[in-house]
């Protein structure tokens, strides 16, 4: 594992940036799954002013959500597809054809879900999952006690998540009590992981997950001996 300790909001978006860049650069075609969040709007706008610039290519990528929330439709402003087209798709004018996000209104989810499935192996599966990281753990919508085999599915949303996620709208939008989401077993099999950390409410789950240990109760420790994870995290929660 890599681990990049940053200061400051700046070098935490530049240091993500640098990593998803060198990536781009290997392979063009990359196939990502994409995060929403104000943990990963500084890489968007740092990935946009890179494309701006002439220093990567982002048109050839294939993009995926991680998640979405059930019975928002894409073009509700809430919906996670919406902040992915707000704050990156749009702006970098990516095709349609390269996109695939969840459908969180879809009349059967569960076929939603398998047919993201189909989308992403259709592609080769996940050259980079770009995660943030909950203050209990969770990564994408996989709560603590989440199967650790589980490809795309639906799961019921924690007090605690609903709240956190609830945060970010300053209208009187209701979290719906499940999401979709991407597994923790399609998430380990991707080829390359960059877990963007940062805030004081996540110091205690960073912790479990630089001890190494998997456990379950902790669903960031899932990564643990995965070959290729690069970690950038705010230096504040650096502990020793």
């Amino acid at each position: 594992m890599q681990i990049e300790w940053t200061d400051g909001e700046e070098s935490f978006a530049d240091r993500a940036a640098k990593h998803v860049a060198a990536r781009f650069a290997d392979k063009p075609t990359q196939t990502v799954a994409l995060p929403t969040g104000m943990t990963p709007v500084g890489l968007y706008r740092r990935l946009l002013a890179l494309e701006a610039a002439g220093a990567i290519r982002l048109g050839a990528a294939h993009y995926f959500n991680l998640d979405e929330y059930v019975g928002v439709p894409q073009a509700d402003s809430h919906s996670f597809a919406a902040f992915l087209h707000r704050h990156f798709l749009d702006q970098a004018a990516i095709a349609p054809g390269q996109v695939r996000l969840l459908q969180g209104d879809a009349p059967d989810i569960a076929a939603e879900a398998q047919a993201h499935d189909a989308a992403v192996a259709a592609q080769g599966g996940l050259d980079l999952a770009i995660l943030g990281l909950g203050a209990n753990g969770h990564i994408a919508f996989n709560e603590p006690g989440a199967s650790w085999d589980a490809t795309t599915h639906v799961v019921p949303l924690t007090e605690e998540t609903r709240a956190a996620n609830a945060a970010y709208f300053a209208d009187a939008f209701t979290v719906p009590s499940e999401g979709v989401t991407m597994g923790i077993g399609m998430l380990r099999a991707a080829r390359h992981i960059l877990l963007m950390v940062s805030g004081a409410s996540k110091a205690q789950a960073l912790e479990a997950f630089l001890a190494g240990r998997p456990d379950p109760s902790w669903p960031v420790t899932a990564l643990c001996g995965h070959p290729s994870v690069t970690l950038v995290a705010d230096s504040a929660l650096r502990r020793g």
